[in-house]
């Protein structure tokens, strides 16, 4: 099976604490990062890929 490895997808609002805590009281990360940088979410298990569709359908069928 051939999977898109290219193209990330943007985190931010989906509930992924690397990238929506960042700079937030309680986050894990202290601050943004410094203009011209980017962040680097460093999140157990933590990808910014999309779910590969077998795996989208394995939970669907077991709901």
């Amino acid at each position: 099976m051939k999977y898109d490895f290219t193209s990330i997808m943007d985190r931010k609002g989906r509930d992924a604490i690397a990238v929506d805590m960042i700079g937030q009281p309680g986050g894990f990360a202290p601050e943004a990062p410094a203009p011209g940088f980017d962040v680097i979410p460093m999140w157990v298990a933590d990808m910014n890929f999309p779910t590969a569709p077998g795996i989208i359908k394995a939970i669907m069928d077991r709901t």
